[in-house]
């Protein structure tokens, strides 16, 4: 009987041991700045269960930050607040308790909705939408974020806006274009030369840090077939305040022909706002948006102007909304040009106002953007802290 108490009680004593050591020691350093709501993707050394059911707790204050590790394999950890200058010893261990999804996906036969603490942050239209009744059909489209909310939950995109039905909210298409010798016009779907199509859902999770959906989509060649694979990664984080999510692009040209991107005013990544803010919607029409970019630019004389980052607001069913998008440091030709329209609420990123470019048989044309969507205006201590993780990001060392 001795025997098995001794026995017992090493078991236990080995069980304890076990789980007081941590999975990895991981070093993080804030660097210069302040660090505020601030996801920091982290790939990892040694294979771990997907899932919320992980902290990354400071060895020695014993502040614990909530981590979730992604099917990629990444760890995914949120930074609430890490003050500028300093650096900490962290182990990555097994969460204390039952751990609840902050952000979570709700899919339908129409798309993907993503919430932040049930809340509504967007919506990706999987099944194709159809413009209003009488509307050419050409007009259809998938793919495409709509509707993208504030946090009070106002709408603030437009899928099919009266005048330019050929807009979708948040979508990503190029205009002026040549493949096999003729003009491809991949946005402008009244041409009949071209369109984008969701394809597939390929992946889809949620957990305490974040939820996120991959897709495929296809732009088309009404003539020739596909020309582009495009793949879409949206990430939401859980901020409550405002809304944060990424949006990453990548578009392989799966033809055996150059796609060429022609020097032009406008196409890329776009963004169409209200309805409300559309001066040609006689029936929702209520008044104009602001835009302000990162180089101080106002208007429509932010057009063909480089930003970093782009604000777009207004007023919504009474309430003052809106969504700044940052692009990534890595992006082509970084800061890109931005087309501003100097009447209608839509502004894109928009490369090849810099000049002509091309995407080769079997290359990736890759792009990345951040979204914080707010209420009212946008914080400038907020930009500055969005900026600044995307430019000098959290320093991070694995030491086991």
């Amino acid at each position: 009987m001795l025997k098995a108490y001794f026995y017992i009680g090493m078991l236990l004593l080995a069980q304890m041991g076990c789980s007081s050591s941590p999975i990895m020691s991981i070093v993080l350093d804030a660097g210069e700045v302040d660090r505020k709501n601030c996801p920091l993707i982290i790939p990892l050394n040694k294979d771990l269960p997907a899932g919320s059911d992980y902290e990354l707790v400071n060895e020695k204050s014993g502040k614990a930050f909530p981590a979730q590790v992604l099917a990629s394999g990444d760890l995914l950890v949120f930074i609430d607040e890490m003050p500028a200058g300093t650096t900490g010893d962290f182990g990555l261990r097994q969460a204390k308790g039952n751990v609840s999804n902050r952000v979570t996906v709700n899919q339908s036969e129409e798309g993907v909705e993503i919430a932040v603490n049930e809340q509504p942050v967007l919506f990706y239209q999987t099944a194709t939408a159809m413009p209003d009744e009488g509307l050419p059909e050409y007009y259809k489209r998938s793919g495409m974020i709509h509707p993208l909310y504030s946090p009070e939950g106002q709408v603030l995109t437009d899928a099919f806006p009266v005048g330019h039905t050929h807009q979708h909210a948040i979508f990503n298409a190029w205009v002026n274009t040549q493949f096999k010798g003729e003009k491809v016009d991949f946005w402008n779907q009244h041409q009949e030369t071209g369109t984008v199509e969701h394809v597939d859902l390929m992946h889809v999770e949620e957990g305490v840090n974040a939820a996120l959906f991959e897709s495929l989509l296809s732009h088309i060649s009404l003539k020739h077939g596909e020309v582009l694979e495009e793949k879409w990664k949206v990430v939401v984080f859980p901020t409550s305040d405002y809304y944060l999510f990424d949006l990453i692009s990548e578009q392989t040209n799966t033809s055996s022909d150059t796609l060429f991107i022609l020097d032009y005013h406008y196409g890329g990544m776009g963004f169409r706002g209200s309805k409300e803010w559309n001066s040609v919607d006689s029936v929702h029409y209520s008044n104009t948006w602001n835009i302000l970019t990162s180089e101080g630019y106002t208007g429509e004389n932010a057009n063909h102007t480089h930003a970093s980052w782009v604000a777009a607001f207004g007023e919504v069913e009474g309430e003052t909304a809106g969504a700044t998008v940052f692009g990534h440091p890595d992006n082509f030709r970084y800061p890109q040009a931005i087309r501003v329209h100097p009447t209608m609420p839509y502004w894109v990123y928009a490369p090849m106002v810099d000049g002509e470019f091309t995407i080769a048989p079997g290359e990736t044309f890759k792009s990345s953007f951040r979204y914080y969507v707010h209420q009212g205006e946008p914080d400038k201590k907020v930009i500055e802290s969005i900026r600044n993780d995307l430019i000098d990001p959290i320093g991070v060392e694995i030491l086991d």
